[in-house]
């Protein structure tokens, strides 16, 4: 049996992790890989309801899937969590169901091809 890939250290056994956005299947798949690591999962299916759940609870960390989002909605989600939450961490979704990033999506995709190019220049060599 595959075991389920690592997830970053910032995330941790028990921790309350608010996942916002993203198609069903794909949120119930991070869903399902981030409670096999011992998380305590709750979704948002829209941008417009994550706020409103931060009101009511408490998350260690907002994990926010972009990738159907325009930047602005981002940016507008992004400055309603820190009027609604102050010091809320956020994270990003960029990848397979575990992947996060601490960065822009833009800025995390261009960052890990250019690991990539210098991997294959490498070997290559």
């Amino acid at each position: 049996m595959k075991s389920a890939p690592a997830l970053p250290h910032e995330l941790h056994w028990g921790q309350r992790i608010l996942l916002v956005g993203g198609p069903q299947f794909r949120q119930g798949l991070r869903s399902s890989v981030l409670r096999g690591h011992g998380l305590q999962v709750e979704m948002a299916a829209t941008l417009a309801e994550g706020p409103s759940l931060l009101q009511s609870r408490t998350f260690d960390w907002v994990l926010l899937d972009t990738h159907s989002e325009l930047p602005g909605a981002v940016i507008d989600f992004c400055e309603r969590v820190a009027h609604v939450a102050p010091g809320q961490r956020i994270a990003f979704l960029v990848g397979p169901p575990a992947y996060v990033s601490l960065k822009w999506p833009g800025e995390a995709i261009a960052e890990d091809k250019t690991e990539e190019r210098a991997a294959a220049f490498k070997t290559a060599a």
